[in-house]
């Protein structure tokens, strides 16, 4: 998804090329370090969901920089909407996962201390 924005092939502007790429690649990184910090608490199958979700994000994130700069009606603009939409949901499931991995690494530290 990034490739035509980083071969300027997307027809859009400076600051959403710039944008997009970014953020793209900020979101996969930064998943990318929160994983490997919480390998030993999180279950594989978090894992592989969060690294899914995380690939939607982007992807998402891509649309909304694109579709925000778009010009026209209310209905030629929809796709801003339906991305906005589809983001809060991701989101919140991260963040989610997150604290539940967190809880669950000091439940196990109380454990062990016990």
């Amino acid at each position: 998804m990034e490739a035509p924005f980083l071969l300027h092939l997307a027809g859009t502007s400076e600051w959403q090329r710039l944008s997009v790429v970014s953020l793209g690649f900020g979101i996969m990184v930064a998943s990318a370090i929160i994983l490997l910090f919480r390998y030993r608490t999180i279950s594989p199958i978090l894992a592989c969901v969060v690294g899914l979700n995380t690939a939607y994000l982007a992807n998402a994130t891509l649309c909304l920089v694109v579709y925000g700069g778009a010009t026209g009606t209310k209905w030629s603009k929809s796709g801003w909407l339906i991305s906005i939409v589809i983001v809060w949901p991701i989101v919140s499931e991260l963040i989610w996962i997150l604290i539940e991995t967190f809880r669950s690494k000091t439940a196990l530290l109380q454990l062990r201390a016990a």
